[in-house]
Parts: structure tokens; sequence; C-alpha cells
């Protein structure tokens, strides 16, 4: 059993004390201040047994414990230690949180450096929520400086890895945060649907917390709407759910939000009680926001009133908050604005890109460069293989066949499919399949100019745009590459078994539109497969 703090404890065994850990990190959800009295404990002992891991690992959950609770200055010389003596596979997480105490101390350049750090550091360990957490953060920065489109780039991103993950927590955290942004893009639909999967996701009674966000945020949503009625439930609901975790920064949010709704609704001396309960609350926590605003709803409030006395109070207090706040944006918009190079440079997905590739970016024209770079992000490649996904397909396709057009110059689609693949997941397994996929595909790039856009639409099925290339040279190319699959040796991968790839071609001619010329290539797969699979295959009909 833990001694208290502050007693002279024998020293434990190193068994005793990873149970002592175990359990402060299962305490850390329900209760972070008890989660932080037993990493307190531990942290001696651990110092004594000089084990690295084990300090590192509490040193960690001391941090994590003391940034929910706001002791930032703590919380980063635990962590400067613990990133100090981590594990290469846990460093990305240390450094996501000291990343994010930077944020809390509004220094977004710190940050933005620190979230740079844990996305190359979690890379080789394809560690996923660390992804998530950073584009997480890099949202929520561009959120408080109400620049949305980022946010949502960022948040868009952090949702896709959180699917990824599998993770139920993590996809819910992430939409969570993207559907805030979606109301303020007006947005509303598709935030109340996100909202609604969000609330059958969570994991309850452990996210009570999210499920209380969950609620004001669809407040939000129906007072934007109009539907006063609804938004007060929700945002009662809100309130009710926070003051039952004790979570004060909720409770201030949910009393400010139902005061704004008094007030629109002309219930002068219900807004004034719920704002000054508001108020109160929000003077026990740091959240220079949510004082701003409160102080500015009572201002108008009693000058609509004729109490220009309490009027004047409340301006002075928004004034001095307003100006100290004016001051840590001057600081984090610089930041903020320094902040996009790291879209390119180190958010850029290390995640995905090898330095070669980064190379070969940096070799073609400059205006090249910019269209590809926006494809190197997360948010345009397919996590299993690496090539391109159907969004950045469905982007980059109708540019492609624009600029081909006004010079007068071909393109070709190749549609190809691997043969039978259901059979390979079935008799060798899921894994086998995903590891033909992912040769597959390294052999084809290998095959292809920069130029060349190749993209996974679905499935086993990929797309490769050949522009400046007529139909028999990409027939030939086609060719080639069925060839390249079918003689790899890939008894080497798994015992008897055989890959081979089916290809449909088709030229694009002037008026065709995107979808059809991808119509015309899947006939002319259509027709390969029809024709016993491993050939190549030209659809020659024109529009």
């Amino acid at each position: 059993m833990a001694q208290p703090i502050g007693s002279a404890p024998h020293l434990l065994s190193l068994a005793s004390l990873h149970g002592m850990l175990a359990q402060a990190k299962a305490d850390f959800t329900s209760c972070c201040e008890h989660s932080q009295s037993l990493a307190l404990q531990i942290l001696p002992q651990a110092r004594q047994h000089a084990e690295p891991k084990l300090l590192s690992e509490t040193l960690h959950l001391l941090g994590r414990c003391e940034q929910v609770l706001q002791q930032t200055s703590e919380t980063l010389l635990h962590l400067q230690e613990a990133s100090q003596l981590a594990a290469p596979d846990t460093l990305g997480n240390i450094l996501e949180l000291m990343a994010r105490c930077h944020a809390d101390q509004q220094d977004a350049s710190l940050a933005m450096q620190f979230w740079g750090k844990a996305l190359q550091a979690a890379q080789p360990f394809d560690d996923r929520e660390c992804f998530v957490q950073c584009f997480l953060g890099v949202g929520n920065l561009y959120f408080q400086h109400e620049h949305f489109n980022e946010a949502l780039y960022y948040q868009s991103q952090a949702v896709d890895w959180a699917e990824l993950s599998a993770d139920a927590d993590l996809q819910a955290q992430s939409q969570l945060h993207l559907a805030a942004t979606l109301i303020k893009c007006q947005q509303f639909d598709l935030a109340e649907q996100l909202l609604f999967r969000t609330e059958d996701q969570l994991q309850l009674p452990a996210r009570l917390s999210w499920l209380a966000e969950v609620n004001h945020y669809l407040g939000q949503l129906y007072q934007a709407r109009g539907d006063d009625l609804r938004a007060e439930v929700f945002f009662q609901a809100a309130h009710d759910i926070n003051q039952h975790t004790a979570y004060h920064w909720g409770q201030t949010q949910s009393l400010l939000s139902l005061g704004r709704l008094k007030i629109q609704q002309g219930a002068s001396d219900a807004a004034e009680h719920l704002l000054t309960q508001a108020l109160a609350l929000a003077e026990t926590h740091e959240s220079n926001q949510q004082r701003l605003q409160i102080h500015r709803e009572l201002s108008a409030l009693y000058e609509q009133r004729g109490d220009f006395i309490r009027a004047t109070m409340h301006h002075i207090g928004y004034h001095e908050h307003y100006q100290q706040q004016i001051r840590q944006h001057t600081r984090q918009n610089l930041a903020a604005l320094s902040s996009r190079r790291l879209r390119q440079a180190e958010i850029k997905l290390r995640l995905l890109r090898s330095e070669l590739e980064i190379r070969q970016l940096r070799q073609q024209r400059h205006q090249e460069q910019e269209r590809l770079e926006r494809l190197e992000t997360a948010a345009y490649r397919d996590a299993l293989t690496g090539v391109y996904n159907r969004r950045a397909l469905d982007e980059q396709l109708p540019q492609l066949i624009q600029q081909l057009a006004e010079q007068n110059l071909p393109l070709c689609l190749l549609m190809i499919d691997f043969d039978h693949f259901k059979q390979v997941n079935d008799h060798y397994s899921h894994q086998i399949g995903d590891v033909v996929l992912q040769t597959g595909m390294q052999l084809l790039q290998g095959m292809i100019r920069d130029t060349d856009i190749l993209a996974r639409f679905g499935g086993e099925e990929f797309v490769l745009a050949l522009p400046k290339i007529h139909a028999g040279q990409a027939m030939q190319i086609a060719e080639r590459m069925r060839r390249k699959i079918a003689d790899y040796p890939w008894n080497e991968v798994t015992a008897g078994l055989k890959v081979t790839i089916s290809l449909g071609c088709a030229q694009w001619h002037p008026g065709m539109r995107p979808a059809e010329l991808i119509q015309h290539a899947d006939l002319g797969l259509y027709a390969a497969k029809n024709g016993g699979r491993n050939r190549v295959c030209l659809h020659e009909d024109r529009p």
C-alpha cells in the first residue's frame, strides 16, 4: 500500500512501483489529482532505483497531470527531464505535451517547434496517437486566432489519423474539435451529424466531460439556427455535467452561454445571475478569454439598464483583459504566420515522406513544387501504400486535364487492379494482402515519372495518370508494369503466393470530363478482367 506524501517510506520493489504507476495511469482520466498524488509518491523512489524507463514514465505522467491542472511551470521541468531519459518510441508524446505547455504559456512559436519535433520523433514508430494530438494542437492554435480555414485543415488531418488508429477516444476527441470549427464556419448540418456521431462513440462514464462539450456545441449550433428552446436544453445539460465532474472551465463556459441566451430572450435578471456566477468561477482558473467575454456581456447588460457605474466597472475589467489578450495575440500571430513553414518542412509529412522524395521535389520548378507540396500532406496520401489517395486524384486530375488541354498535349489514364485480391486476403491473411499492395505500389512507383499521378482509387484498385503520353506509349508502359508485378518473386513474401494485375487504358479527348476518362479506363479494365486477367486492354471509344 502506498505511503502518504511527507512520510519517510522504505524503498519499495520495482514491481511494486510499476504496479503503483499502472494504477496512477488508470486513475488519470477519472481522477487526475489522485493520479498526480501517486506519481509524486513514485518519483523519489524511482530516482533511488535509477531505472530510466520507470523514471521517465513517472515524470511523463506527472507532467500530464500538471498540464491538466494548469501547473505549467512545473510541467516543463518534469517533461524536460523525462525527454532526456525517454525511450525513442515514447519521445514523441513527451515533446507533444511540451508543445501544449508552451501553447498554454502563450508562446506559440515554441509550441509550433515542439509539435514539429514531436511529429519527427513519432514518425519511425507510426505513433498515430501522437500524430492526432500534434495536428489537434496546431489546429487549435489557429482556431484561437480565428483562422478557421487553417484550423479545419489540421483538424481534418487529425480526424483522418484517428480513424486509422481505430481508437474510439481519439476519434471522439478529434471530431469534437472539428465540429467546433465547423460551427464557426456555419457548416451547421455537417457539425450536427459529427456531434451526434461523436456522442455515440463516447466511452462513458469516463468521458463525461466530453459529453458536456458535445452538449455545449449542440447548444451553440441551435442558438445560431435561432432555436433558443433546444439551445437552452443543451447548454443546461452541459452545465449539469460540468458541475458533476467539477470541471470549472466547462461550467464557466456553460454559464456564459446560458447568460447570453437569456440576454437574447430579454430575461435581464436571469442573465445577470448567470453571468455573475460565470465571472466568479472564471476567477478560479486561468482563462483570460472567458473573463473578457463575461465582462463585456455584463457591461452591455448594465448599460442597457442605465446602471452606468456597474457598466463602467465591467468595461474597465473588459478593457484590461482585452489589452492583455492583444499583447498575447501580437506574439502569437507572428508565430502563427511563421508556423506555415511547418506545413512544408515539419508537418509536411515526415510521417510518410522520405528524404529522397523531398530532394526530388526541391529540384522541380517553383510553380510545380508548390502544387506538389500541397499534396505531400497526410490529407492527400494513402496511409497504407504511400501513394496519393482519392481526394488528391479528385483535386489534381481536373487541373491536369485543363493544363494539358490549354497546351494541346495528350493524357492517358491507367486503371490498375490486383487480380483475385480477395482470395489473397482469405487464403494468406489481410496482413499479407497489405504487404502485396505496399510492395506492388513500390514496384510501380519506381517505374513512373515525377509528373505522373499514382493514386489509390479504392480497395485494390489504383489509377495512374500519364500526362504528355499517347495511347500507344501508355499501353507499352502498362505492359511493362504487368510484367514487373507478374515476375516479382512473391514466393519470398509467403510460400505459394502469386500476384498479377490487370490494367485498363483510356486516352483523354477534348470535351471529356474527368469522370468520363476514369469510366473509360474502368471499361478497359473490365475488358482485361473478362479476357482472363493478367493483361492490358485499351478502351478506344470517343465521347
